[in-house]
């Protein structure tokens, strides 16, 4: 799944980016979390969102398929998504 936002107070952005992290999302750009989470995790997730944003605030949800991961094309520095899908736990530098 991935977690993309649009949240103007840094504050507030802060939190969301914190609780994304703590959900055990990998972040993969400022504002783009990718990772695996159940759907008890998700709503808790969106409840604590729904809690804390502003009325223009954004924070999108979006399920992802593993076969669309491998499919992704990426130029540039891309991300582990071995790591990303949850098939390793931990990757030490």
């Amino acid at each position: 799944m991935s977690a993309i936002y649009d949240v103007s107070s840094d504050r507030i952005r802060k939190k969301l980016a914190d609780q994304l992290l703590n959900c055990g999302l990998i972040r993969v750009q400022k504002s783009v979390f990718l990772g695996t989470l159940d759907n008890n995790r998700i709503d808790e997730l969106a409840l604590f969102a729904e809690s804390i944003l502003a009325a223009n605030d954004q924070l999108y949800i979006i399920p992802i398929h593993r076969d669309d991961l491998n499919a992704a094309r990426i130029i540039g520095p891309g991300f582990d998504d071995q790591l990303v899908s949850d098939e390793i736990i931990t990757k030490i530098f």
